[in-house]
C-alpha cells in the first residue's frame, strides 16, 4: 500500500490519446460503426472524468449508453438517431464558442474522432453490447496499452512493490509496466502491455502469476493478470472508470479480491474469473484489501475514514472500524483478534475485531502513515518520514529505517525472513538483508 491511495489527482494528459489510436478509429464512411468498440472508448478517455458517477456536469453522465442517450437539462435528447446536426452530444463537440464547446478548458476533439461520432449517429446511433445500463469500461475490447519509455527521463514513486522466488526478484510498479530487478540493482525484465501506473502488485500463493491493480486517475481502472516467468498478460479481472488501487489474492489461491472506487469489493474465483459476490458498505475509494490467513475474512480501509471486516462466505461486514479522521490508507491482521490500521491523520491503532473497540494508538503523530504490513513476529508502518518495526504482542518499537526524509511509500518481503524491500516516493528501493542495508537501487529504465 502506498500514499497514492488517497492522493489521486486529475488525470494524466498523455492517457487522452491513447484509447482512440488503440482501437483504430480511421474507417472508411460506409462501414458500420461500433458503439462499444470505436465510440465507447473516445468517449471514456475524453468524456467520463466530467460527467461520471461522482462528477456530473450540468448533471449530465456519460459513463453508460442509458445516460449518453437519455434527455438533457432543457428536456432534449443528447442524441437523436439519425440526425447528427440537431444532437446536442456532436453540436457540443463542433461548437465555436469555447465556452460551450466540449471538452471544457481543453483542446477540442480530433477531427477524425469528431467525424467518428457524427458518422455514429447518422448511421441510427446504435446500441451492439448487452445492457445499456453498463459502464463504457464493461464494454470496452480488451485494450493493448502503450509501450513502457525505453528510457525514463526522470524517477517516478514507487506506488507498488513484491518481492517473488528463490532468486528474490524484485517487482515495482512503473510506467505502462512493471519493472523487474534482482537485489544488485541490475534491472532483469520488464512486464509490458500495463495500466498507466500500477498501484499494487500481488504474487499468487504458488509463485504462478502476478496480480496487478492499476489505472489512470478519473479515466480508467484495471486488474490485470501476468504470467510471472514470461511477464505475457493471461486476464483482464474487472475493469472501471477509476483508478484501482489493491487487488490481493487470498491465502489459498481461490479467490480475487478487488478494492473498487465505488466503494464496494468484489471477489472473483480464480480459475473462472466468476464474479462470486460484492461487499458492500464503504461510502468512497477503497483504499485496500488484505484476507485473513482463514481465507474466509476480508479486511478493507477506505478514503470513507472507516475500516471493514467481511465475512466473504456471507458478503456481510461484521465488524467496522470508524474512530480515523482521515482516509484510512492499510490494515493488517495481527495475533488472535487484533486488527492494525494507518491513516492520513497520523494515526496506526491497534483494534479488536470482535467488537471494532479501540484498544490503543501504536503511533499518534501529524504525518500521514502510508502502509503497513505484517512479516512472521513483526509488523513494518510506512510513513512520509520513515519505515519502524515493531513487535507483535507487546507493540515495542525494535527497529526504525531512516529514508532521509523521503517518503517510503510501501513495503514488501519474500519468504525469506529477513529479506526486506522499501520502496520510496524518490523512485529508489532500499533492500535489506538482516541487519544489512545494500546499496540503494533507483527503480528508472
Amino acid at each position: 500500500m502506498n500514499f497514492f491511495r488517497c492522493t489521486l489527482t486529475v488525470a494524466f494528459c498523455a492517457f487522452l490519446k491513447l484509447v482512440s489510436s488503440a482501437y483504430g478509429n480511421d474507417l472508411p464512411p460506409s462501414q458500420t460503426i461500433s458503439f462499444s468498440a470505436q465510440v465507447a472508448p473516445v468517449l471514456q478517455s475524453r468524456c467520463v472524468a466530467c460527467h461520471g458517477e461522482k462528477l456530473a456536469e450540468s448533471d449530465y453522465r456519460m459513463d453508460t449508453f442509458a445516460a449518453l442517450v437519455a434527455k438533457t437539462s432543457d428536456d432534449q435528447p443528447a442524441v437523436l438517431e439519425n440526425e447528427p446536426e440537431s444532437s446536442e452530444l456532436y453540436q457540443r463537440l463542433i461548437h465555436q464558442d469555447e465556452d460551450l464547446r466540449m471538452p471544457a478548458e481543453s483542446a477540442p476533439l480530433p477531427a477524425q474522432e469528431i467525424e467518428l461520432i457524427r458518422s455514429w449517429i447518422e448511421q441510427g446511433a446504435d446500441f451492439d453490447g448487452d445492457s445499456r445500463d453498463r459502464l463504457l469500461t464493461d464494454l470496452l475490447p480488451m485494450l493493448d496499452h502503450p509501450a513502457a519509455p525505453t528510457k525514463y527521463r526522470a524517477s517516478i514513486p514507487i506506488s507498488a512493490l513484491a518481492v517473488i522466488g528463490d532468486e528474490n526478484r524484485i517487482y515495482a510498479g512503473g510506467y505502462h509496466e512493471i519493472t523487474v530487478w534482482n537485489t544488485a540493482g541490475e534491472l532483469v525484465s520488464r512486464i509490458g502491455n500495463q495500466g498507466q501506473r500500477t498501484y499494487s502488485i500481488a504474487p499468487h500463493p504458488a509463485g504462478i502469476s502476478l496480480l496487478a491493480a492499476s489505472g489512470t486517475p478519473g479515466i480508467m481502472g484495471e486488474v490485470r493478470i501476468f504470467d510471472v516467468v514470461s511477464g505475457k498478460l493471461q486476464a483482464v479481472v474487472t475493469r472501471t472508470n477509476e483508478a484501482i488501487l489493491d487487488a490481493q489474492y487470498s491465502p489459498d489461491g481461490k479467490q480475487i479480491a478487488v478494492a473498487l472506487p465505488n466503494g464496494s469489493i468484489e471477489i472473483y474465483n480464480t480459475n473462472t474469473l466468476n464474479k462470486v459476490v460484492t461487499l458492500l458498505g464503504h461510502s468512497d475509494q477503497v483504499t485496500s484489501v488484505r484476507w485473513h490467513t482463514d481465507s474466509n475474512r476480508l479486511g478493507t480501509t477506505s478514503r470513507d475514514n472507516a475500516a471493514k471486516i467481511y465475512d466473504v462466505k456471507t458478503g456481510r461486514s461484521i465488524t467496522t472500524f470508524a474512530g480515523h479522521t482521515a482516509c484510512v490508507n492499510c490494515l493488517a491482521f495481527l495475533d488472535g483478534n487484533d486488527v492494525i490500521t494507518v491513516s492520513d491523520d497520523g494515526k496506526a491503532t491497534i483494534w479488536s475485531s470482535v467488537d471494532g473497540r479501540k484498544n490503543r494508538d501504536v503511533i499518534s503523530g501529524p504525518l500521514p502513515l502510508l502502509d503497513v504490513a505484517r512479516f512472521d513476529r513483526h509488523y513494518w508502518i510506512t510513513s512520509t518520514t520513515d519505515a519502524q518495526q515493531y513487535e507483535i504482542g507487546s507493540h515495542r518499537r525494535i527497529a526504525q529505517l531512516q529514508s532521509q526524509g523521503v517518503w517510503v511509500t510501501t513495503v514488501a518481503r519474500n519468504r525469506v525472513p529477513d529479506l526486506r524491500v522499501f520502496g520510496l516516493h524518490s523512485g529508489e528501493l532500499i533492500v535489506r538483508q538482516g541487519d544489512q542495508e545494500m546499496p540503494r537501487i533507483l527503480a528508472r529504465p
